[in-house]
């Protein structure tokens, strides 16, 4: 039986050679694309879930209230990790990870130097929680040593080569560290990234108690079958007992006033394998994903195969006529209604067969391309004999899922409707192929319109006035390595090209520490993100001033602060130019109060993504008792670029010999910060121009059998005297008009998704009827275009000739 089925079915392949070719083409493009999006997907939701104990494990976050704002950080004070695994029995062990990923390590062995971003510190009970492969060297002593230092497999390749690194020396920007370890490189679908792991006890700063100053990534085990939540209604208490007498030091006011004011601290917990897809918080070792991507690409995925059977749909029950003197013949023979079922089945399991060939011959193709865009290693079979099973069954669910209805539809025929020639009136078919169509090009519009806005909030952020002047600014890195700044940066100064030069602790985009201010005679606490800056900061980067001045040799700026507008109006304070605020900081190891005099209000300006509002901050002078500069941004005049570039790296040299020029453009870091959406935008793209295509392939073979139904009434229409026109108008209008009712089905649809998505940023468009406008006259033109072939084609038929064949 299932041979007479195949049998038939390859017959009637060949028999209509094109309409098979437009099903076996949409079936295997929508097909391609739907495997491609879940393979990505797959990948999106695998992260972390390689952990043994992976349901146990969390990352203790804070969610930091102030008078004014919250924000949201991955990295907490470092003395919480000991308090947890010590007062919290629901904790099984605790431990931290340090990094600073905006920051550049030389790293040297022998003479050869590299420039390394992911150097991290970890506790020495790290593996105790991450139970990642330790290939050399002992787990349970390699991190308990100050100086030493763990490589991972691929790192020590770099540098050792196949020698055994273990007990071999490297040089950390100029400090000797021992390889103790080589563990096994971690996975790509993990949220941490480090290629060296050193040990915290490297770390000074660690040894002092700290509850109120962010620094570490805290992970926690829990006791099996604890619920998170048990563990997190306790952490108030522990913030309460341990950081109160910290803050009331530093400030001089009660903790009780200190949180009436408006000020909080309120811990949370993430499950490990939630990181990547539901974390977005200040200080992320690395940029994570997010699960509405995922929902998205989930959705794209769906509506691309939808549309992709419904082009079946729509072919094979506009065609059912044609089908239907075969269901009378069949009948009368004494066929009955499960055996006609199955033969149309049979002939849509079929066609979806081959075209799974053809969609994996497409993945194969495109694979490579896919991988670049969207940063991963996908493979489609990586020798899982599982996945091919998978798609062949997907292959199977699919031709059922698009056989299913014309199947049941066809073998519903009655042979006596058929031989008397009535079949053809029946207007069933045709309202459902009028409802497809609406359907298909409705999810086609809303994926144009969707496209459009996240391009045109790409192109907002681009041109988004900053609040100062990111073109043509080059950063270099490592501002620390000079020991004669001051000099460096006057010789830069004197270079041809070089407008000017400055220094800062941070540029926009990047990591600002926090500091807290309190007014003389006023309780509330300001509490301020913050960076340091030389004099001439201002006027490289063209920030202005709403009120007082910028810092100036002229004058000693060494306890001068400068405020945003916002940190102002945070503040409350009138006419604050001249006002003293109290701060204090970690200077050696001591905390030391100092008094700042405001000397100048800033403009806003947007130093973080456009994700968020503009916060209070504060700027410090690099004369100050704060003083470390880590970068040096250089402004250029336009034009000859690399020429300039060449002249700053020979004074780098004279400056600095043997260590590498390390720079950047700061127009390019900022648009980094925007690289998932980027990348998303352009799948978006991609998937809604192949979604497009699909759909008119089924218009265009729709069309092409409507044309053909209509060819003597064509033929009597031009005798009549109707011009080529008029028959391509009255052949293209209902379609036009299916179009149009599918671009209001689309309209509340699309604005409802785009707006979710747009919440995404703090700044952003407003997605207006224009939008719309273009999205629905893309989809008509196309549309229309894809239709007009085929009526142009019968149009110009010679009518004698339609007549002869009718």
């Amino acid at each position: 039986m299932i041979k007479n089925y195949l049998k038939v079915a390859v017959r009637h392949v060949f028999k209509q050679k094109l309409f098979s070719l437009i099903n076996i083409f949409g079936l295997a493009v929508g097909m391609a694309c739907c495997i491609q999006i879940m393979l990505y997907v797959l990948d999106e939701l695998s992260y972390d879930d390689f952990h043994p104990n992976a349901d146990q494990l969390h990352r203790v976050a804070l969610d930091r209230v102030y008078p004014d704002h919250s924000t949201e950080y991955a990295i907490i004070p470092s003395g919480y990790s000991e308090v947890f695994a010590r007062e919290l029995p629901e904790v099984r062990r605790s431990t931290r990870l340090v990094g600073f990923t905006n920051f550049t390590n030389i790293v040297e062995y022998r003479d050869r130097a590299f420039e390394e971003s992911f150097y991290f510190f970890a506790d020495s009970n790290f593996f105790d929680l991450f139970r990642y492969e330790l290939l050399r060297g002992d787990p349970v002593t390699a991190l308990k040593n100050p100086g030493t230092v763990i490589l991972t497999e691929s790192t020590a390749k770099k540098y050792f080569g196949r020698e055994n690194p273990v007990g071999k020396s490297i040089e950390v920007n100029g400090n000797e560290t021992e390889v103790a370890g080589v563990m096994q490189d971690l996975p790509e679908n993990s949220h941490m990234k480090f290629d060296f792991l050193a040990s915290t006890t490297n770390l000074g700063f660690l040894q002092n108690q700290n509850y109120t100053s962010f620094s570490c990534y805290t992970y926690i085990e829990l006791v099996n079958g604890t619920d998170p939540r048990v563990v997190e209604a306790k952490i108030p208490e522990l913030v309460t007992q341990y950081a109160s007498g910290e803050i009331e030091r530093n400030l001089g006011v009660s903790y009780q006033e200190y949180t009436r004011a408006g000020n909080g601290y309120n811990y949370f917990l993430q499950a490990v394998p939630d990181i990547h897809l539901y974390s977005s918080l200040e200080s992320e070792i690395r940029p994570n994903g997010s699960i509405l991507y995922v929902y998205i690409f989930i959705t794209i995925a769906l509506f691309i195969l939808v549309i992709a059977c419904i082009n079946f749909i729509n072919l094979a029950t506009a065609r059912s006529a044609e089908r239907a003197r075969e269901v009378g013949v069949r009948k009368v023979m004494g066929s009955d209604r499960t055996l006609l079922v199955r033969q149309f089945l049979a002939e849509s399991v079929f066609l979806s067969l081959v075209s799974l060939v053809v969609a994996i011959a497409i993945i194969q193709v495109i694979l490579p391309w896919f991988n670049n865009l969207a940063g991963k290693n996908l493979e489609l079979f990586a020798g899982n004999g599982v996945v091919l099973l998978s798609l062949l069954g997907f292959a199977v669910f699919v031709g059922l899922i698009a056989g299913i209805y014309p199947a049941f539809y066809i073998s519903s025929l009655k042979p006596t409707e058929v031989m008397k020639g009535t079949f053809g009136r029946n207007r069933k078919g045709q309202w459902l192929r009028n409802g497809l169509v609406v359907f298909q090009f409705a999810i086609s519009i809303i994926l144009i319109f969707g496209t459009l806005v996240v391009f045109n909030q790409m192109d907002y952020i681009r041109n988004h006035r900053l609040g100062f002047e990111e073109e043509n600014v080059l950063v270099i890195e490592r501002a620390g390595s000079v020991d004669q700044l001051p000099a460096f940066k006057q010789e830069l100064e004197r270079l041809p090209g070089v407008v000017s030069v400055a220094g800062s602790s941070a540029m926009p985009g990047g990591y600002f520490f926090g500091a807290q201010f309190r007014h003389r005679g006023i309780s509330d606490v300001l509490t301020t993100k913050s960076m340091i800056v030389d004099d001439r900061f201002f006027e490289t980067m063209e920030i202005s001033f709403v009120e007082g001045r910028a810092f100036d040799e002229a004058y000693n700026d060494s306890l001068s602060v400068i405020m945003n507008e916002t940190a102002v109006q945070a503040l409350g304070i009138q006419n604050p130019v001249g006002t003293q605020l109290s701060s204090t900081s970690t200077v050696n190891g001591e905390s030391v109060t100092f008094t700042y005099t405001v000397v100048g209000i800033a403009e806003d300006f947007n130093y973080q993504s456009l994700r968020t509002t503009v916060t209070p901050l504060a700027i410090f002078s690099a004369e100050g008792p704060l003083g470390f500069q880590n970068f040096i941004p250089v402004r250029l005049s336009p034009g000859n670029l690399q020429e300039k570039i060449d002249r700053l790296e020979e004074q780098w040299e004279a400056f600095v010999p043997g260590e590498p020029f390390l720079y950047s453009f700061l127009e390019n870091d900022l648009e980094h910060l925007y690289e998932a959406e980027q990348v998303s935008g352009s799948l978006l793209a991609v998937f809604t121009v192949v979604a497009i295509i699909i759909a008119c392939v089924g218009l265009f073979g729709l069309a092409a059998y409507m044309a053909y139904r209509r060819t003597k009434e064509i033929g009597v229409r031009k005798i009549m005297g109707a011009s080529v026109s008029g028959i391509v108008l009255l052949l293209s209008k209902d379609f036009a008009k299916l179009i149009a009712w599918a671009l209001v089905l689309a309209l509340p649809t699309g604005w409802l998704l785009v707006q979710q998505w747009l919440q995404n940023f703090a700044y952003r468009v407003e997605p207006g009827l224009p939008a719309f406008f273009v999205a629905g006259l893309a989809a008509i033109m196309v549309a229309l275009v894809t239709v007009s072939y085929q009526a142009v084609t019968a149009a110009v038929m010679n009518p004698v000739k339609s007549l002869r064949n009718e």
